[in-house]
């Protein structure tokens, strides 16, 4: 069994679509985001609302930052978060919530996540648009790319151009997060689904078919990773 079966059938899904990405998906966004220079700068935490396991969050923990972290149900890895190597733990803050019941966050920040994507129809817009309405800075979600292309999500992006898009040249493994102790090696091999960052500032909102597309290398080669800023910056010269 490959460890990508976030894209199976219905009887083999996660019910509430708990699908853990690979660590590096974070780490190559932090890379593109300058290390969160921006959260830095305006002293931001970074916010999961559906944070799992919590890796979405490590990257942003390791750039020095609050990180904040809520889901419906209780399975954060604390052990990943060693406060000895990183700082201090007192960084880090879970709780129990359902995020589009939640009206603002603990803290002013910028949202990142992975959000659950069919469970419920429409969940992954909802999430998106409450995203945007509670967000101090910068929202970022994992997606497949194919979400991109629907005559559903038409609406969300013409009344919210991204920011940006980064579409991942290396095909993460998204299984299951109560079956990766029984799937060992496999859980974290094979991916199958491609997937992209999407990435809005609601500081500095898009103006329609200025949307900037950028491809993150594979990991081999993330070297080669360029910063969003400057690409920006590059765009309006």
């Amino acid at each position: 069994m490959r460890g990508e079966i976030s894209s199976g059938r219905h009887a083999k899904r996660h019910p509430l679509d708990w699908y853990v990405d690979e660590h590096w998906c974070a780490e190559q966004l932090a890379q593109v985001l300058g290390g969160f220079k921006l959260e830095r700068d305006e002293g931001l935490a970074v916010w999961d609302p559906c944070c799992g396991m919590g890796n979405t969050l490590q990257a942003a923990f390791y750039c020095g930052l609050e990180v904040r972290g809520s889901d419906l149900v209780d399975n954060f890895a604390w052990a990943n978060f060693d406060g000895q190597n990183y700082g201090d733990l007192q960084r880090v803050k879970w709780w129990e919530a359902d995020f589009l019941e939640t009206t603002e966050p603990l803290d002013p920040c910028s949202i990142v996540f992975n959000p659950p994507y069919s469970y419920v129809k429409g969940i992954a817009e909802a999430f998106a648009r409450h995203a945007l309405a509670l967000s101090s800075r910068r929202v970022a979600i994992l997606m497949p790319s194919k979400w991109l292309a629907s005559q559903a999500r038409y609406q969300l992006f013409s009344d919210h151009p991204p920011q940006a898009v980064l579409h991942l040249c290396q095909r993460p493994s998204m299984p299951p997060g109560d079956m990766i102790a029984r799937m060992g090696k496999r859980a974290f091999s094979g991916g199958m689904t491609d997937y992209c960052w999407i990435i809005w500032d609601v500081k500095r909102p898009t103006a329609p078919g200025q949307t900037r597309t950028i491809w993150l290398p594979p990991l081999h080669r993330n070297s080669e990773i360029l910063l969003l800023e400057e690409v920006l910056s590059c765009a309006a010269r």
